[in-house]
């Protein structure tokens, strides 16, 4: 590949993952500020394609939507949000496009990109059902995923494009590949809850520390907590489909799951610590221990504080970057193995 058209490559990868980053950000916004359904309809809102605020638009938009008010604190979020997450679109479409059209040099990632493209078109379609299915949790929690997942395939693409991570000959670290998979398994896990979490609006139900308030064990109800019973033409917003013990649940089970991610990445960090002779791999370790808490630090605040918007948002970034830590880790740990 010509060393002009990897810098170019890298540099639009490099976009790409900041907008995507943004879009996270904007998503998590959005979705704390309940605007998830601040426009009614996909792609337009109220009609139009950005918030009604003249006479004849909200006229316009009161016709198509009757009953229904327009909200400009709900719907600028939501629009904001699909307009940052169409130019992602926008810029993966141009760098996989690139990529296939240059398909016949060596070392092109073009099925990468086309891959990546691929998942930015479903996600795009898990968009528009978070607001047509009225923020049924399942979709939202998948479009959650989804936009993780862009994140991560759009990192490992920017990796191979940059050929980062050269072996360091330190080959012995590769054992600790499962190690680190088991880790990225966790976080994944704990995404996942944390999004079952945020989607059901049962991340204030729990006040005290560490589980729960008092009683707590006699409030479980697992079925309830993650049924995946779909109601016609039922909003779901702030989850009036499930009872207070419900809620409990679906929150003492994202507070378990940290305490498997902590103990997971722990044991991870040390053993990395203790048999890393390059210098990267504790680097790598001591990435780890800082990120974790920093991300426990933020959820303990979103407890102590009840769900401060910015702390909460900055929880759910944090997360997407721990992910990507490991990513970048288990990556340089397969270029060991094959040394």
């Amino acid at each position: 590949m010509a060393s002009f058209d990897r810098r170019t490559l890298v540099r639009i990868s490099q976009m790409a993952l900041l907008l995507t980053l943004t879009v996270i950000l904007l998503g998590a916004w959005t979705r704390l500020r309940d605007a998830g359904l601040g426009c009614p309809d996909w792609p337009t809102c109220y009609g139009h394609l950005t918030v009604p605020s003249t006479p004849e638009s909200l006229a316009r938009a009161s016709e198509l939507f009757p009953g229904q008010q327009v909200v400009p604190a709900k719907a600028w979020p939501e629009t904001i949000h699909r307009y940052f997450a169409s130019s992602i679109g926008l810029v993966i479409l141009l760098l996989a496009g690139w990529m296939f059209w240059r398909r016949r040099e060596a070392e092109m990632p073009w099925r990468h990109g086309v891959f990546l493209l691929a998942l930015v078109c479903l996600q795009g379609a898990f968009g528009a059902l978070t607001v047509t299915e009225q923020l049924y949790p399942p979709v939202v929690t998948g479009h959650l995923l989804l936009g993780f997942s862009t994140l991560t395939v759009l990192f490992l693409l920017h990796l191979r494009l940059r050929r980062a991570f050269p072996r360091t000959g330190d080959w012995r670290m590769a054992r600790f590949t499962r190690l680190a998979m088991l880790a990225l398994a966790v976080v994944v896990l704990q995404i996942v809850l944390g999004g079952w979490t945020a989607s059901n609006y049962a991340a204030t139900v729990c006040t005290d520390l560490p589980i729960c308030q008092p009683g707590w064990p006699q409030l479980l109800q697992w079925r309830e907590a993650f049924s995946l019973t779909h109601v016609n033409d039922a909003s779901y917003e702030f989850a009036p489909h499930l009872s207070a013990a419900a809620k409990v649940t679906i929150h003492v089970a994202h507070r378990f799951g940290a305490m498997l991610v902590i103990v997971t990445l722990l044991l991870l960090a040390v053993q990395l610590a203790r048999h890393a002779q390059a210098i990267r791999y504790r680097l790598f370790a001591c990435g780890i221990v800082l990120a974790l808490l920093l991300q426990v630090l933020l959820g303990l605040a979103n407890v102590s504080f009840q769900l401060p918007l910015w702390n909460a948002v900055a929880h759910n970034v944090w997360a997407a970057v721990l992910l990507q830590i490991l990513v970048a880790l288990i990556y340089a740990l397969k270029k060991e193995k094959h040394t």
